[in-house]
């Protein structure tokens, strides 16, 4: 009891202090208070904030998932897209060669695709390839890999496949792609060219593998064989012929091409009459290319206008100096059936005429006969308008191809070349010998001179001499002879007939002309 008597007396005694003292003590209880709800509510923004960290990582993993699904994926088919392909490849390639097994790499094309794309809307498209994609899903094993590369162009990785295992494959694929794709009432029939690479023959490392079945698969298309495996003697030629196509230019422009000449001989007075203007490239990685190689080339790559021009100019100019130095000769250029479609032909044949100051009489232009035919009336009207400058034409290589003779008196041309298929038989073959002489009855009968190409030995010359064959050309009278040879042959050529001067081993059998044929005369 004497606490509670003391704490009344107390604030008897100190009212001031005693009120102070209690509301120091209210004042503490309410921090006390405060401070336990502060806590409170901090451990609920915590757990809040926690909460939303938590909710945030989440998503952001979902969203970094479907950008890296999306990143290796194709968006309309839902394959794997190359980038996957290729990091599965590499580890199809670690795997292989740790195991030394093979696997296969099938680069995939489709065919008409792009017909259907055009025809019917990029929508149809899309749902052809997605029907593909399914379609080929089927075929897979579960180890096995398809890919969309873009566009149209489909890869399959095969591990465990060898070239024999992969042309079963790729048989099962293009069976697989005849069936129709039906879109809407569209039945819409797609192909596929198929490229076929095998791990380690073909290549050690994705890239290459890639590399070699893209380029299988275009030789496949090119072929029309629904597929192709990798040929590495076709990669040669493939590269070389894109280097020759890339040099060819510099050569035109750097006029490192030459012309030589062979010449065309009278058989009746063995005289020269002309000359045949003949293209030669010294290549200095693959040495002489010949005009059978050049002229594809530049149709391909679009240099054949500026190669017709720097060939007639080149030979003209020759005809020039020729002319000054008092060599009168008839100069033969040969055109490509695209010659004849340029529209610029008649301008240049006229621009180079009047800067060399060469008379047009002197100028032959010889055009095969298919060239006359691929294109008959544009054929017709170029002719005419280079007939019409006091030109001479020629039809080259008659007898190859298929004109016929109601065209042949259209033109207005002044002689025909017996193609050289049907002069190298005629001294043992007697079928040769009757088209020979039907043709040179032919055209002597429409006014036309005969030029007899790949005259290879005597006796072959003396039997178009019984034929009457006007003019010949050909190993067994001269080869194609660059500038300075030509004038040297031509000095001892005018002292004797030409024949009597032939190259020495000349054929005579067929075995021997066969072997000479493969040159260009």
């Amino acid at each position: 009891m004497l606490p509670a008597l003391i704490f009344p007396a107390a604030i008897v005694a100190h009212p001031d202090a005693a009120t102070e003292r209690l509301h120091i003590a209210a004042a503490q209880t309410a921090w006390e208070g405060w401070t336990l709800q502060w806590m409170a509510g901090l451990a609920l923004l915590f757990a809040g904030l926690f909460a939303l960290a938590s909710w945030m990582f989440m998503r952001m993993r979902r969203l970094e998932g479907a950008m890296e699904h999306q990143a290796r994926h194709d968006a309309l088919t839902g394959l794997p897209n190359r980038a996957q392909l290729l990091d599965r490849l590499r580890q199809a390639i670690h795997a292989a060669g740790g195991r030394r097994t093979p696997l296969t790499l099938i680069v995939m094309d489709l065919d008409r695709f792009k017909g259907i794309n055009d025809a019917l809307g990029h929508h149809v498209g899309d749902l052809v390839l997605q029907q593909v994609g399914a379609r080929l899903r089927e075929l897979l094993r579960p180890a096995d890999t398809m890919a969309r590369l873009g566009g149209d162009e489909f890869a399959l990785l095969l591990p465990e496949t060898d070239e024999h295992q992969a042309r079963d494959a790729a048989r099962k694929i293009i069976l697989a792609l005849k069936r129709p794709c039906v879109v809407g009432r569209h039945h819409l029939c797609v192909g596929g060219s198929l490229g076929i690479a095998v791990f380690p023959r073909h290549g050690e490392d994705a890239p290459t593998l890639i590399q070699h079945a893209d380029t299988a698969m275009y030789a496949a298309k090119q072929s029309n064989t629904g597929y192709a495996v990798y040929d590495p003697e076709r990669d040669r030629r493939s590269f070389k012929q894109l280097e020759l196509e890339n040099d060819l230019r510099d050569a035109i422009d750097g006029d490192l091409l030459e012309l030589c000449y062979q010449p065309m001989v009278d058989l009746r007075s063995g005289t020269v009459t002309g000359v045949e203007a003949l293209l030669r490239w010294n290549h200095p990685s693959y040495g002489v290319i010949s005009p059978d190689v050049v002229i594809p080339i530049a149709e391909l790559t679009g240099l054949i206008q500026p190669l017709a021009v720097w060939v007639l100019n080149t030979a003209l100019r020759q005809c020039a100096e020729w002319r000054r130095a008092g060599l009168d000769l008839n100069i033969a250029v040969n055109l490509s059936a695209w010659n004849l479609q340029d529209p610029a032909l008649v301008d240049n044949v006229r621009s180079a005429l009047s800067v060399w100051k060469v008379p047009a009489a002197r100028l032959e232009l010889e055009i095969t006969e298919s060239a006359m035919m691929a294109e008959p009336e544009r054929a017709r009207e170029v002719v005419g308008r280079l007939n019409a400058m006091g030109i001479r034409l020629a039809i080259d290589d008659f007898g190859a191809g298929f004109s016929s003779l109601a065209y042949l008196k259209k033109l207005p041309v002044s002689s025909l070349k017996i193609d050289k298929s049907f002069i190298l038989g005629i001294a043992w073959d007697d079928s040769d010998t009757k088209i020979v002489r039907s043709t040179i009855d032919l055209a002597h009968d429409l006014g036309l001179k005969v030029v007899a190409e790949g005259v290879e030995s005597e006796a072959v010359r003396a039997r178009l001499v019984t034929l009457g064959c006007d003019t010949a050309q050909g190993y067994h009278l001269s080869h194609p002879l660059p500038t300075p040879a030509l004038v040297q042959w031509l000095r001892t050529s005018a002292a004797r007939p030409v024949w009597a001067q032939g190259a020495a081993g000349t054929p005579d059998t067929p075995q021997e002309a066969a072997k000479a044929s493969g040159y260009k005369h």
